[in-house]
């Protein structure tokens, strides 16, 4: 087992009440899962992962290989930046801090900024969805961002994510989410993947022959990155391919 499944399991236990709550958890009795939820949150962002799991262990009499702890960081990809900065204290900056890039974000977008980041975490999030574990989406989104969301109101959120923006990008994600889930009805894949990890020639060669594009002056590469490749729609495509069903 690595690190990310420890922490996934002792978690899941106390949250369920199969474990008692560790040294340096303390939840409260009479309140509601809704208040236990929101005090494991805080309570587990100020211990770590690292510090969560060695609590976990030592209930259990268990000690846990030092590898684990040492090896197993450089394996969470992604998922690691996020958590390292509530384990490690932050040393006082020598200079002003810069601005914090997820100011202005939506929570939800914060999350899928965290999930974008490791593939597995994109394909857990997939299952989880796929699956509407409630309780799963709950972890994935205390590790990742440190918020209780609902996967409900993600998905809504998420499917209508246009709704939210600019007529330009309105109309990039509506034209390119016609034209790419078009080439995977006919088995283009390739060509899929291809634009998803922006390959320009893949899409400057598509612009030419796509209904969708070919009488669009507007649909140039810069255009298709700007509004759609950074934003969320690559990962909400991927989901619907994978068969995440979204809200009507």
């Amino acid at each position: 087992m690595t690190l990310f499944d420890y922490y996934l399991q002792y978690m899941t236990e106390v949250w369920e009440g199969k474990r008692p709550a560790p040294e340096g958890i303390t939840l409260p009795e009479d309140g509601d899962e809704a208040a236990r939820i929101q005090a494991l949150g805080r309570q587990l962002q100020a211990m770590g992962m690292a510090g969560f799991v060695r609590a976990c262990a030592a209930q259990d009499g268990t000690v846990l290989p030092e590898e684990l702890f040492v090896t197993e960081s450089s394996d969470l990809g992604g998922l690691q930046f996020f958590l390292q900065g509530a384990e490690m204290p932050e040393a006082a900056p020598e200079r002003p801090a810069t601005p914090d890039p997820d100011a202005n974000k939506h929570a939800f977008e914060v999350f899928l900024d965290c999930i974008a980041m490791d593939d597995g975490l994109v394909q857990y999030l997939i299952d989880v969805l796929k699956r509407m574990d409630r309780k799963e989406f709950f972890k994935l989104s205390q590790i990742t961002t440190k918020l209780d969301l609902d996967p409900e109101e993600f998905l809504y959120w998420l499917g209508r994510r246009e709704l939210y923006a600019g007529e330009e990008e309105q109309a990039c994600a509506a034209m390119m989410d016609h034209a790419l889930l078009r080439l995977a009805e006919e088995g283009r894949l390739d060509v899929v993947a291809a634009l998803l990890s922006g390959d320009q020639k893949t899409f400057e060669a598509l612009r030419c022959e796509a209904p969708e594009l070919v009488h669009a002056p507007v649909a140039t590469y810069d255009w298709y990155v700007q509004h759609y490749l950074d934003r969320d729609y690559p990962i909400r495509l991927i989901m619907r391919l994978n068969g995440v069903k979204f809200p009507d």
